[in-house]
């Protein structure tokens, strides 16, 4: 099974074991980029959802709507899987690695050489930017096969975020939903 095989089937099981009550409450699904262990060779995606109902409890607490609405911060904090976590998912987590080093980016632990240290910055930035494409990819293939409308109700937007947001943020999330779908998003992060 390939890495990208592997997001896709975790990806579907976790927007199927939606519980029945959230369907129709929810209005964006959650793409959390993060590194476990802050391992830039070990990303991780976690898929999680916010609701309506939770969004209207946060407005007291954010210092607005949209805060409120789109901050990660402000969200359930609900973690259907996490991908690539070497404790809960270890194929995952192996066929990450396995991945990475077929793309020829996998290293091993850096030393104190600061050439060497100049050489795994500008790896670690290519394994994140093809981590981000392959996450944009799968939200993209959650909305053209119908997976996400299937699970929520709905067509919702796909945020692919960090806890940071910046215009990299912004231009993923857009990439990765059809036309227009995350323009409110993509918008308060731009203007925030």
């Amino acid at each position: 099974m390939t890495f990208h095989d592997h997001l896709q089937r975790l990806a579907e099981n976790a927007l199927a074991s939606i519980p029945a009550a959230e369907v129709g409450d929810i209005y964006v699904v959650s793409f959390f980029i993060d590194n476990e262990d802050d391992d830039p060779r070990q990303p991780t995606l976690t898929i999680g959802y916010n609701t309506e109902t939770q969004f209207r409890h946060s407005i007291q607490h954010a210092s607005d709507e949209a805060e409120a609405r789109w901050n990660y911060a402000f969200w359930i904090q609900n973690q259907q899987t996490v991908i690539g976590d070497l404790a809960s998912d270890p194929i995952g987590a192996m066929t990450r690695r396995e991945w990475i080093s077929r793309l020829g980016l996998w290293y091993d632990e850096p030393t104190a050489d600061d050439d060497w240290q100049t050489a795994i910055g500008s790896t670690t930035a290519l394994i994140e930017a093809h981590f981000n494409q392959a996450c944009g990819q799968l939200a993209r293939s959650l909305h053209e096969t119908g997976v996400i409308e299937r699970a929520v109700g709905e067509r919702v937007p796909v945020v692919l975020h960090e806890l940071e947001y910046y215009e990299g943020i912004a231009r993923r999330t857009e990439a990765a939903n059809p036309a227009g779908l995350a323009d409110e998003f993509t918008a308060w992060v731009r203007n925030g």
